[in-house]
């Protein structure tokens, strides 16, 4: 699967999978609002969440993406936590549906989970 495949497939899945951990505690949660930039993926949240306290402790993360075929794609890298507002007006022009939890783009509790993939792997759905 090469990168444009990958970015069809995350947005055809719609929802992923964000596993994090503080080194103790692991969290993994449904997210959506995601967006490709170039090629870091872009993900809004709110600011007080237990993942952006784990990501501030632990700066690395995995995504998980599932077809209803079971085929799926992890996508793991490094992650930083953006609040500049470019980015973020940027992501909410790209997700038209995060004004139902963001009215104001500039709102200081949106922030944008950036990660920079940097271990890849395709599971097709067969067993």
């Amino acid at each position: 699967m090469n990168i444009e495949e990958l970015k069809q497939f995350v947005k055809q899945a719609g929802r992923g999978y964000l596993a994090t951990t503080d080194g103790k505690i692991v969290g993994v949660r449904p997210m959506g609002g995601l967006a490709w930039k170039d090629n870091q993926l872009l993900c809004a949240t709110f600011n007080p969440s237990d993942k952006v306290s784990q990501l501030k402790k632990v700066p690395y993360a995995e995504y998980c993406f599932c077809d209803s075929t079971g085929k799926h794609v992890r996508i793991a890298g490094p992650c930083t936590i953006s609040t500049d507002n470019d980015e973020k007006l940027w992501l909410f022009n790209q997700v038209p549906e995060l004004a139902k939890y963001f009215p104001d783009p500039a709102a200081p509790q949106y922030v944008i989970i950036k990660m920079i993939p940097d271990n890849i792997r395709v599971i097709s759905g067969k067993i």
